[in-house]
C-alpha cells in the first residue's frame, strides 16, 4: 500500500508545473553548486563524475538569468541574520573543491553573464600542494584503462599478492578502488605507484587546483571566496576539536588571501551528523565566520545553514536538453512533496 501511495504521489508530482512547486514549498533562496566545468578530459575527475560541458553550463546560466534572481552570499547572510529582504526567486550559485577550471573556464562565463558566485576552496590543495585521495583514485582508473592486457594483468597480480585481493580484471579493479576511503589513502598511493601514476608530477604539470594568485584574482573580480576545510574530511567522523580546526583554519587562510571580513564555508560531502549546536558555538567563538552551506537540496535547516542542489548528478544529464537545471529543481521539489506526505498529517512545509 505504501509503495502504491508513493507511485500515485510521484504521478501527481510530475503533473505539477515547476512554478506551482515554488509556491507550495517556498524557500528564501535556492542554492545550486558544481565542481568542474570543462570540455577537455580531466583524468583526476572524470572517473568520479562527469564534468559539466561548457555549453551546458552556459545554458544553465542563461536559464538562471531568465527565471531567477542571482544573489551573493552577502545578500543571503543579510537576509538570514539581519532580516533584510531577498528578491523573489533568489538563487545562489557556487563551486566546491577549488579546481583550476573555476578560474580558466568558469570565471569568464560568469563575468560575461554578470552572475555572482561563491568559490569554496579546500585550502590544503591550494597551489597544488597535495591531491585529494579521490582524485588519485580517478587517476588510477584512467591509467588502468590505458594499459595493455598483459601489463594490466601484472598490476592486478601484484595488488592481489600485496593486499590479499582477488581482482580478476579492470572492471573489478575499478569497483574495488572506488570503495577505498581516506583511511586507505596509503593503499591508493601504493596502487598509483604500481600503475606508474606520478601524483607529484601531475600536480606540477597539470595543476588541477587553484593557486593562491588565482583565488586572489577571483576575489578581485567581485566573486566571494569561501572555505571548504583544510583537507576535505568528512567532518562528522572527526572530534569536536578537529571539526573546529578544519573549519577555522581553512577560513583563516581564505581571509589571509582575500582580506574578506567574513568567510563562509561549505561542508565537504554533507553536514549530516554534525551537531548544529556545535556549529553554532564555533560561529560564536569565531565571529568572522559567515554562513555554512550544505548539500541537502531544499531541506529546511537552522538559519545559518543554506542548502544547495548538486548540479552534476548523473541521473539528470538528459541528452538533447540544453540544461538540466529545470529537472534538478523539479526532482528536489518532488522530494519535498514526498517527504511531507511520508511524515503524515500535521506536517507543514507549504505556503
Amino acid at each position: 500500500m505504501r509503495r502504491l501511495a508513493g507511485k500515485v504521489l510521484r504521478g501527481v508530482g510530475r503533473a505539477l508545473p515547476l512554478g506551482a512547486y515554488q509556491t507550495l514549498f517556498r524557500r528564501d533562496v535556492v542554492g545550486i553548486f558544481y565542481h568542474s566545468v570543462s570540455d577537455e578530459p580531466l583524468p583526476h575527475v572524470q572517473h568520479l563524475y562527469a564534468p559539466e560541458p561548457v555549453a551546458r553550463f552556459e545554458a544553465a546560466l542563461e536559464y538562471i538569468k531568465q527565471h531567477f534572481h542571482p544573489v551573493t552570499d552577502a545578500e543571503i547572510e543579510a537576509h538570514r541574520i539581519e532580516g533584510k529582504p531577498l528578491p523573489r526567486s533568489a538563487i545562489h550559485l557556487s563551486f566546491d573543491d577549488g579546481f583550476s577550471e573555476c578560474y580558466s573556464v568558469v570565471r569568464p562565463l560568469l563575468l560575461k553573464h554578470s552572475i555572482p558566485c561563491t568559490f569554496y576552496v579546500t585550502t590544503g590543495w591550494l597551489d597544488n600542494a597535495s591531491m585529494f585521495y579521490r582524485n588519485k583514485t580517478s587517476l588510477c582508473i584512467e591509467q588502468m584503462r590505458s594499459l595493455e592486457r598483459d601489463a594490466a594483468k601484472m598490476v592486478l597480480t601484484s595488488l592481489n599478492n600485496a593486499l590479499g585481493l582477488s581482482l580478476a580484471d579492470a572492471a573489478g579493479f575499478e569497483r574495488w578502488i572506488k570503495t577505498q576511503q581516506a583511511a586507505e589513502e596509503g593503499v591508493i598511493d601504493m596502487t598509483a605507484k604500481m600503475l606508474g601514476v606520478d601524483v607529484k608530477a601531475y600536480l606540477k604539470e597539470r595543476s588541477p587546483y587553484l593557486t593562491r594568485e588565482q583565488v586572489h584574482a577571483l576575489h578581485a573580480d567581485g566573486f566571494t571566496i569561501g572555505a571548504h576545510t583544510v583537507r576535505h574530511a568528512k567532518l562528522a567522523t572527526l572530534s569536536d576539536a578537529e571539526i573546529e580546526s578544519e573549519i577555522v583554519t581553512s577560513a583563516r587562510e581564505v581571509q589571509a588571501i582575500t582580506g574578506q571580513e567574513r568567510v563562509t564555508l561549505s561542508f565537504p560531502y554533507s553536514g549530516n551528523g554534525l551537531s548544529r549546536k556545535l556549529l553554532a558555538d564555533i560561529r560564536t567563538r569565531h565571529p568572522f565566520l559567515g554562513l555554512f552551506y550544505d548539500t541537502q537540496d531544499l531541506q529546511r535547516d537552522v538559519p545559518f545553514i543554506v542548502q544547495r542542489i548538486w548540479a552534476e548528478k548523473a541521473a539528470f544529464r538528459q541528452v538533447g536538453r540544453p540544461t538540466n537545471v529545470p529537472a534538478l529543481l523539479r526532482d528536489a521539489y518532488e522530494q519535498q512533496l514526498y517527504d511531507v506526505a511520508r511524515r503524515g498529517p500535521g506536517t507543514r512545509d507549504v505556503g
